[in-house]
This record gives C-alpha cells, structure tokens and sequence, in this order.
C-alpha cells in the first residue's frame, strides 16, 4: 500500500486545524449560550422565553422589524428609527420567508449560523493567500474563536458581512477588480461601515488601474470610475429606495443623530483623545463572570468599554504590523476603515462593538498568522487562543442574559 505524499499529509493536518476550529468556536458559542441562560442573573434587556426568543436581542429586534414590517422614517424624530439599518439581511431574511416554512426570526437566526460557517471557510481561504500554511490554520482558528463570533447565532448582519468583506479580499488578491468591486458593492448594502471598507477597496482598486494604464488615460478613467460605481451600488440602491419612499436619499443620515446623539467635530475630538466613557467603570461584572457568580444588573460601562477599547488598541497594532509587512492594499483600506468607526461610532459611544464588528478587524488575524510565522518558540499560543475562548463564551453568555458586555 503506497506512503500518502507529504502534500497530502498537509492538506490532511491543515483540514484538521479547520474542523477543530469550527468544532471549538461551536462549543464556546452553545456552551457560552447556555451558561448565560441557565446561571447568569437578567441584565438591562433581558428577553423572556425560550433560548431561541431570547437570542432576538438589541440590534437583531431591530432587523426583524424590517424584514417583518418594512421601513418606516419620522423626519427629524428624537427617537431611534429602523431606516438607519442597512436593509441587505432584512431584504434575505424577508425573500426566504416566501420559500421556507420558518418565522422570520428563525430564519434570521439561520442566516447567521450559515454566513458564520461560510465565514470561517472563506477566511481559510483568504489566510492561505497571505501566509504560509500552518500560520493560515493558526490564523483562521483565532478568527474562530473571537468573541463576535458570539453573533453567529443571533439575528444579527455581522456573519454576512465578513463573508462580503473576506470574498471582497480573495477577489482583490486574485487581481479580480470587477469581482472585488461587485462584493464590496454588495457589501454597502449591509451596513455604513462597509461603505468606507468599499471605499478603501476602490482607493486600491483606481491605484492599480493607473499603474497599467499604458498612456490610455481616458480608457482608465472609465475603468476607474467604473469600479467606483459598482463598490458603492448597494448604497446607492439604498438611497434610491428612501428616494422613492420618504422622497429623500438621506433618510438613514438624518435618522442615525438621535440613535446615537447630535456631537460637534470639537466634542468628536475631545471624546476620541478621553477614550469616552471608558474611565470610572466598575469592573467587577468582568472578576464575577470569571467566577461564575451571579453578575450585576448591566455592565455596559465597564466590562463592554474596557474590552472594546483593547480591541481597538488591538487595530493600531495590526496596522503598525501591515506597515512592517509592507502590505500598502491592506492598510489603504484599514486606516480609512477603523478611524471612521472613530469619528462616526467611537466618538459618539465609546469604544463599543469593536468586537462585533468583525470585518474592522480582519487585518488582526491576518497580524496574529504574521506573529506566529515569525516566532520561533509558540508558547504564547495556547494562553492567547484560551482567553480568546474564554472571551467568546463570556460574550455569548452576556449577551442571552440581557446583558450588552463585549
């Protein structure tokens, strides 16, 4: 009976890492999920009922309002709007209830489980591009475990939108400009963060036809512009939409002040350099979770603000990491990623879903799979993927008991 080759072997062990890593992030999720539900005490929104109602929290409500109700805009209302969520998942969940027998809250949930499953495969694949095969198996099972993956099972965008953002990069790093213009078009119909992603996308895009424009100046203009419209059609589809509907393409803008309050640039600036709110919290929800003993009512502005902004120092790091690694596209279409989350998101709220917002921090995992390849003794390995793991069931825990923590 013939050896199997070292190439098979590989591809063997490298399989391996990716069900091990579907496998834990699985396990961290449910077992998180149910420690929440079954020991954790009711947090500020607690939702009642069964698991599957409870998993229909926060944002998620609001998802399932559109896909059951529609939009709905109040010009100028001092209260929050659904118009300000992008309307691509709704749009899905809403489709497949005219094909499936399920509530559109079960399908949502569906959705995410899908997309979440689809996302760790897609980013194997993305990791494999840019490092070496042991470090992409690494780099995919951190992206496994990470917290926000806590949202895989919630009717939340988050799944679907790192499965746009991570098919956007295999297309770009494949040379692929129309295909990467279409998913991050694709994208802008997901959510407002995903159109500076495109646009980041579009920068690299335009640098890369003006490179090879051979003296066809006006040929590569066209191709420029172009690709910028196809990166931008899913918003500009969204904004026709409210056009037609509230007789403005601005409605989602207007709406998203009151959702998060109406700040000048100076108080944007001064809350971005305070780090606003994160200091002064009281902590003790994070050392109770850690001790399986019951936690207070909400711990928002301690444990929530305090992880968040590790995570955002996090992305700093992963930038200064894409700059040693002269990986120029990557950091095109970070930095204008991550300081619009700071002056749109960060300076309104505080450091907050950082840790959702998984498609801001791509570029992490990719500097984790960096680190490993170039240490030569791993023993921070193992402590780095346990607390991650640790984090995630904390976070699936938190969020089925009503408590908004990561």
């Amino acid at each position: 009976m013939p050896e199997s080759s070292p190439s098979a072997h590989k591809t063997d062990k490298h399989r391996l890492w990716l069900l091990r890593s579907i496998f834990l992030s699985a396990l961290a999720i449910y077992g998180g999920t149910w420690l929440g539900y079954y020991l954790f005490s009711r947090g500020l929104d607690p939702v009642s009922g069964t698991i599957a109602k409870a998993l229909i929290n926060w944002d998620a409500k609001w998802y399932v309002d559109i896909a059951t109700h529609g939009y709905s805009y109040i010009p100028h209302a001092d209260f929050g709007q659904n118009i300000i969520f992008f309307p691509l998942y709704p749009a899905l969940c809403k489709g497949l209830s005219f094909i499936l027998p399920f509530p559109i809250p079960a399908i949502g949930i569906g959705l995410a489980i899908f997309f979440g499953l689809l996302s760790v495969l897609l980013f194997q694949r993305l990791a494999k591009d840019w490092l070496e095969p042991d470090s992409a198996a690494f780099a995919t099972l951190s992206y496994a475990l990470y917290p926000a993956a806590a949202f895989f099972i919630s009717a939340y965008p988050t799944s679907l939108m790192n499965c746009l953002a991570i098919a956007t990069l295999i297309a770009l790093r494949q040379q692929r400009p129309f295909q990467a213009a279409f998913w991050a078009g694709i994208g802008t119909a997901s959510g407002p963060l995903m159109v500076f992603f495109a646009f980041g996308i579009w920068l690299v895009l335009l640098g890369r036809v003006w490179a090879d424009r051979q003296n066809l100046v006006l040929i590569s203009l066209f191709k420029g512009l172009s690709l910028g419209i196809i990166a931008c059609s899913g918003l500009g589809v969204f904004m026709a939409y409210q056009w037609y509907l509230f007789q403005t393409p601005f409605a989602f803008v207007v709406a998203h002040g009151p959702y998060i309050g109406h700040l000048s640039p100076l108080d944007k600036l001064r809350n971005i350099v305070e780090l606003f709110p994160l200091w002064g919290g009281d902590y003790t929800p994070l050392v109770h979770a850690l001790l399986l003993e019951p936690t207070v009512l909400n711990p928002a502005r301690s444990v929530y603000f305090f992880m968040n902004a590790l995570i955002l120092l996090g992305n700093f790091f992963a930038l200064g990491i894409l700059w040693w690694k002269r990986q120029w596209a990557l950091l095109v279409i970070s930095i204008p990623l991550v300081f619009a989350y700071l002056w749109f998101q960060g300076a309104a709220q505080g450091p907050v879903s950082t840790y959702r917002l998984l498609y801001v921090n791509l570029p992490l995992f990719l500097a984790a799979g960096w680190i490993y390849q170039s240490s030569v003794r791993k023993t921070w390995v193992l402590p780095f993927l346990g607390a991650e793991m640790a984090a995630l069931v904390l976070q699936a825990a938190f969020f089925i008991s009503g408590h908004w923590a990561f």
